[in-house]
């Protein structure tokens, strides 16, 4: 499936942009729909269980239509066994009056213990305030470790193993505008993932290849609700609402998703604000508590901070 959907995902985005680019070269006679993307941002969240993420934004518009972004950042995840991989970010979007076209992809890696990498694009169509949109998404992870096996004399041995993971996810995603200052809004996806396994006895002639969903596991799952993009879902969903005053929004919203490989459910709720301190700048904290069957419940808080020029 992957091998057929990859080259399927890329021909559709490059298409959905060139329609993009059009539609807005047709109304090159509005205001720039790029407004808002030359701004910069650090954020980061941590909970009481020493996981956590930060992350540094740099967005900058290119042309009247069309922008540019990029990221550094780090994770930690303690029920990973401290995993704690460097991440770099880019993107790249464009819009007309009703359409916006992004795309982006993300690498994660703690040297060659864990390695991800993320592509995704989404599709949106846009009216007063109503956002409807079409996501599609590719991963490819691999994590490297030891697993202990019984060696036949009442003990065990730590021999080498290895877990991959690949697939691709389809989703959809809305806001609608209730009223001036309330709106709601919501996502749901669905991904195929194919994962495998490899222990390697360096007393036996050649390599155990097969799955093990425990294996599997303990050498790429651990992510908790802080770093949750690091999860594989099978199927995930979001539902929120947001109301807006003058210079202060509040939101709050709720987020399910199945683990691949057995793992389990990751629930989380989270209360946010985000503060206009002064032109130019706004803070974002927010709070909530999440639960996942790895790494337990779990209290959260985040902060992150952006300036716009």
């Amino acid at each position: 499936m992957n091998a057929h959907l990859q080259p399927a995902q890329t021909a559709a985005t490059i298409a959905l942009l060139a329609l993009t680019l059009a539609s807005a070269a047709s109304h090159a006679d509005t205001p720039p729909t790029n407004d808002g993307h030359r701004y910069v941002s650090v954020g980061g969240q941590a909970d009481n269980q020493k996981d956590q993420q930060v992350l540094s934004t740099l967005s900058l518009p290119m042309g009247q239509q069309a922008w540019v972004l990029a990221g550094v950042g780090e994770s930690r995840s303690q029920a990973a066994g401290g995993r704690k991989p460097g991440i770099v970010t880019g993107g790249a979007g464009a819009a007309c009056h009703a359409m916006q076209l992004t795309v982006n992809a993300s690498h994660r890696a703690d040297g060659s213990k864990y390695r991800q990498t993320d592509v995704g694009s989404s599709l949106d169509w846009r009216h007063d305030g109503n956002v409807v949109g079409f996501d599609m998404t590719h991963r490819n992870s691999r994590g490297s470790g030891t697993v202990a096996v019984a060696n036949g004399q009442g003990g065990s041995t730590n021999i080498p193993a290895l877990a991959r993971l690949s697939g691709n996810g389809v989703g959809v995603h809305g806001t609608l505008q209730a009223t001036e200052h309330a709106s709601v809004y919501g996502a749901v996806a669905h991904n195929h993932y194919r994962s495998t396994t490899q222990q390697s006895d360096p007393a036996a002639p050649g390599a155990l290849l097969g799955l093990d969903p425990a294996l599997a596991r303990a050498l790429l799952g651990g992510a908790s609700v802080v770093n949750r993009d690091e999860a594989a879902f099978d199927h995930s969903a979001m539902a929120g609402a947001s109301y807006r005053w003058d210079k202060v929004a509040v939101s709050g919203e709720y987020t399910t998703g199945q683990v691949h490989d057995s793992g389990g459910a990751m629930r989380s709720v989270e209360l946010k604000a985000t503060v206009d301190v002064a032109p130019g700048w706004s803070v974002a904290p927010g709070v909530g508590r999440g639960s996942s069957n790895l790494g337990g419940n779990a209290t959260f808080a985040s902060l992150s901070a952006t300036y716009g020029w």
